[in-house]
């Protein structure tokens, strides 16, 4: 993320907020929470820029914690739930 340069960080952050849009209107979260991890001492093991962008809980906030891998079947409709919103 430090080493971007200006049009990369434009186009980053219209396309994270473009992500943020849509799963706002897909699942009616109040609220979106975003984050990115960036280099060892922010818990990145290997070296690589991604967003997560996560909508809230019903309670109010985020979990952090660890995320079980889904098939593809599932993660396909859960592109096609953004797309349609």
């Amino acid at each position: 993320m430090l080493d971007l340069h200006e049009s990369e960080a434009q186009a980053l952050m219209l396309a994270v907020r473009d992500a943020a849009r849509l799963i706002g209107r897909a699942y009616q979260r109040l609220g979106i929470a975003v984050w990115q991890n960036n280099g060892v001492d922010a818990d990145q093991i290997i070296s690589h820029l991604h967003f997560h962008v996560a909508g809230t809980l019903d309670e109010g906030g985020t979990e952090r914690g660890e995320v079980g891998e889904l098939s593809l079947e599932a993660t396909e409709a859960i592109a096609k739930r953004l797309l349609e919103s």
